[in-house]
């Protein structure tokens, strides 16, 4: 949104010093001179990570503005995986090992305030008596690219159109997302539009909104359709679950000795390129969840990396230039590590 020649997008942050069943959640507004510069936060539950912020007063409520025109600077992390950020309004940052592990601990407790608690949302049968400016939480059936992005949705109850007008869609076909702010666009409460403030963010398979969801798609709650598109993507998931066990043991390297996982972290770049390290571990998170999400697309011809959802978003059929593989984080820890402390 533009406003006096900047950009800006206002947020709802909280942390674990704030009980939302008691306390608002803190407004905070990025502005920015270009759209770049502001950012673009895909799903519920991304970390975010402010600098050098103004607080202010309005209506009685604490807000903080980030003006990344003036000193301000902001860096935005996914909420499940990786160190490396996924957006920032500068062109580096530094991230100390204490910041590292105060990442760790936010993603910790964003995991299990989203597992336990139900983001808000009506049905588009309720949206009916509303009409504009309603909040649904929706699985992704279909999605449609042309003049504009569009999209088929559904609520479990009934399965409506979504026209995302020029707006580049951040979902794919499978995944459940919460739209904030919609409008029903005729008489048939069948077709549904965004606002200018509007937003619209994917929600973890694990966390109890999608979880809710699925249950009622598969309990019957909706049409045949709808649960045939359900179980094909069940069954993709279990498929592709299945362990890979290695047949054949290297004993090239047994005679290393074993290395700690603090230890191993502190070593320098150029003793690790010289050397190899023996390590045992336990491996206790998987990310991305869901493995439909593990699988990657690497073209020769443009020598790029893409997930394999976009990959297939204007082809039925893979070039031959491309090979699929997997892509993985594995989370782990030895018997050093402490609780909640992974690599």
């Amino acid at each position: 949104m533009e406003k006096t020649n900047k950009y800006q997008c206002t947020m709802k942050l909280f942390d674990d010093s704030i009980n939302l069943d008691r306390t608002e959640p803190l407004t905070a507004t990025v502005f920015a001179s270009t759209a770049d510069e502001i950012p673009h936060v895909t799903k519920v539950g991304s970390i975010i990570r402010l600098h050098r912020v103004q607080t202010v007063k309005y209506k009685k409520f604490t807000q903080i503005n980030c003006d990344v025109t003036v000193k301000s600077a902001w860096v935005l992390f996914d909420p499940s995986e990786g160190a490396s950020p996924i957006g920032e309004s500068g062109k580096g940052h530094s991230f100390t090992a204490e910041e590292r592990k105060l990442l760790t601990t936010v993603r910790k407790f964003v995991r299990n305030y989203f597992t336990t608690h139900e983001l808000k949302g009506i049905t588009f049968k309720q949206a009916e008596k509303k009409l504009k400016d309603f909040d649904v939480i929706c699985y992704v059936m279909s999605t449609k690219k042309g003049s504009t992005f569009k999209a088929t949705i559904c609520d479990a109850e009934k399965t409506v159109k979504l026209d995302m007008g020029r707006r580049k869609m951040n979902f794919v076909e499978g995944e459940v997302i919460r739209i904030r702010s919609a409008n029903y666009t005729d008489k048939k409460y069948d077709k549904i539009e965004l606002n200018e403030y509007s937003n619209v963010l994917k929600i973890a398979e694990e966390y109890t909104s999608a979880k809710q969801l699925m249950k009622e798609i598969k309990s019957g709650k909706t049409n045949d359709k709808m649960k045939s598109k359900s179980n094909m993507r069940c069954a993709c998931t279990q498929q592709l679950s299945a362990p890979i066990v290695g047949s054949r043991i290297d004993t090239v390297h047994k005679k290393l000795k074993k290395v700690l996982l603090s230890d191993l972290f502190e070593i320098s770049g150029d003793k690790l390129s010289q050397k190899c390290f023996k390590v045992h571990i336990n491996v206790r998170e998987v990310r991305p969840k869901s493995p439909r999400e593990w699988i990657w697309v690497y073209d020769k011809r443009s020598k790029r990396q893409t997930p394999l959802s976009e990959a297939f978003k204007d082809k039925k059929r893979l070039p031959s230039t491309s090979t699929p593989f997997y892509k993985m984080q594995l989370y782990v820890q030895d018997k050093d590590s402490k609780d909640g402390d992974m690599h």
